[in-house]
């Protein structure tokens, strides 16, 4: 039987969008393994193993850790158990099979230390991402976009480099309204960590200039960049109309994407961009910046920024609310566009991918790009 090892460490990060693909896609493939007759191993901290009592699991402790294990690995001469696969679901991962001959895929989701680390950095960041790709039996990336910067920017020499993109999920939960919501008037959306890299600060100038309009900025407030927002609202006197509450509940984030006008996001670097599809799974009006892999996910029916000064933000919003309004339809497509992006499909394919790199007979179609 073959046994696939699952990093899911990010499950203790729930509010991240690591944290997100491995509750969703954990989810997905454990289902969709036993349904198949394979093993799942679980690797992820004590308190997270929990959400799995009945599957086998390793630890993330500090002595998995690959760093720990990294002198003795070429040195190793445990015995290489055949049926045996590793996938690391992100590229930041820091735990990795001990053996050092046990296949492994390798999810990449994005290649941002080229756009957000400073020059004298990406040399060793590329180094990093380079030591972690030699050691990948197959490479997976989470758009078209990534697998084309994989293969620029890293050698990944003959390997394959499948697309297997994230699913959306919009849980059936009942929607709460937040306290800070205290009247009907109509809001804007947005909501991720709030990181420069993020572009978030744009939205001041827009709501400057959709005066009737408030604007809600929900997600963990990582670093200065959230405070210089803040002290930036309340200089131009937008503290009663722009608002930044920080992480919000399961309720509180389905009523705000039920109920808002529109949804905002205006980032400059990412490998997928799993919010806008749920703003589109409600068949809200979707914004975005015409940047990295955002023009693909969003396809045809989102709008796009191509710059982002305050003018052009508010024209490209005027005319996307009035083309959104003239058409009865255009929600329904952003619904039937975003349900193509299915977790349980996504487990499908990856499962289809450990059975072929664990040489396990099926019939199926491959997925390289």
């Amino acid at each position: 039987m073959l046994q696939v090892v699952l990093d899911l460490e990010k499950l203790r990060q729930p509010y991240c969008g690591l944290g997100q693909f491995a509750q969703y896609l954990g989810d997905a493939i454990v289902e969709e393994l036993k349904s198949r007759g394979l093993e799942p191993i679980i690797l992820a901290r004590k308190p997270q193993l929990e959400r799995f009592p009945n599957e086998r699991s390793l630890e993330a402790n500090l002595w998995r850790k690959e760093l720990l294990q990294r002198p003795s690995r070429f040195f190793y001469s445990g015995t290489l158990e055949k049926h045996l696969l590793w996938h690391a679901t992100h590229q930041q991962t820091r735990f990795l099979p001990r053996h050092p001959r046990t296949p492994m895929l390798l999810t990449i989701h994005d290649l941002n230390f080229l756009r957000e680390k400073a020059s004298s950095k990406i040399a060793r960041e590329r180094r990093r991402h380079q030591l972690i790709v030699d050691r990948a039996t197959e490479i997976v990336a989470i758009s078209k976009f990534v697998a084309q910067e994989v293969r620029e920017e890293l050698n990944v020499g003959d390997k394959p480099v499948h697309v297997i993109y994230n699913g959306v999920s919009r849980k059936e939960t009942e929607p709460v309204r937040p306290d800070f919501i205290k009247d009907d008037r109509p809001f804007l959306f947005s909501i991720g960590l709030v990181q420069r890299k993020k572009n978030f600060h744009v939205l001041i100038d827009l709501l400057e200039r959709a005066e009737q309009y408030r604007m809600i900025l929900a997600g963990i407030k990582t670093d200065a960049y959230a405070a210089e927002i803040e002290e930036e609202v309340r200089t131009r006197g937008l503290g009663e109309r722009f608002f930044l509450p920080g992480p919000v509940s399961e309720g509180e984030r389905e009523w705000l994407y039920q109920n808002c006008a529109a949804f905002l996001f205006p980032s400059i670097t990412e490998g997928f961009g799993l919010p806008p599809i749920e703003a589109m799974l409600g068949g809200k009006p979707t914004f975005l910046s015409r940047r990295t892999s955002l023009p693909e996910i969003g396809g045809k029916l989102a709008f796009y920024w191509d710059a982002f000064d305050g003018d052009h933000l508010y024209q490209r919003f005027v005319d996307g609310m009035r083309r959104y309004a003239q058409d009865p339809l255009y929600g329904e497509r952003l619904k039937a566009h975003a349900g193509q992006f299915c977790w349980k499909t996504a487990a499908q394919q990856y499962v289809d991918l450990y059975e072929t790199i664990g040489g396990v007979n099926r019939s199926r179609s491959s997925s390289a790009a």
